[in-house]
């Protein structure tokens, strides 16, 4: 087997792996006592502790929730050449998806900003789980672009 499919074949077995011990370790082990959650108060911790924990949450989240608002007001305010004549009696929700999307951005950053200044547990737990769940996906679906690349170029017969 080649190099590269064995890498492949780790990092798939990887990102698969902690991915599923994720999920055992926060849902499964706790699954009677899920007040362990609830109850967590993180103004225990000092205020450096907290931030220097929060800080990196923070900026992964906002870069994300940044780039949902750009999406959603370039489509908002993009001038575009009016359609052909087939295409006019398509009703185009675009606007309002994008609307809907600039919204929800902006909710989620306030909620996401209200929620680390009251310290609360779940403003921090919910966007390690995303970032967690996207950075374990792209490695395993880089992994599985590999395993099932071929690794030589057909031979041309003529």
């Amino acid at each position: 087997m080649p190099r590269a499919k064995i890498w492949g074949f780790l990092a798939v077995s990887a990102a698969l792996s902690l991915f599923v011990f994720f999920l055992y370790s926060v849902f499964y082990i706790n699954l009677n006592d899920f007040s362990l959650f609830v109850n967590s108060d993180l103004n225990e911790l000092s205020s450096l502790t907290y931030y220097s924990a929060a800080a990196p949450l923070l900026f992964a989240a906002y870069s994300v929730i940044g780039t949902g608002l750009w999406i959603g007001w370039t489509i908002l305010t993009i001038k575009v050449v009016p359609p052909m004549p087939e295409i006019v009696e398509k009703k185009d929700n675009s606007k309002v998806k994008a609307f809907l999307l600039c919204v929800t951005m902006l909710l989620l950053a306030g909620m996401l900003g209200y929620g680390v200044y009251i310290r609360s547990f779940w403003a921090l737990a919910i966007p390690a789980l995303v970032i967690s769940a996207v950075v374990l996906g792209a490695v395993f679906w880089v992994g599985l672009a590999i395993i099932t690349t071929r690794a030589t170029l057909p031979v041309n017969d003529k």
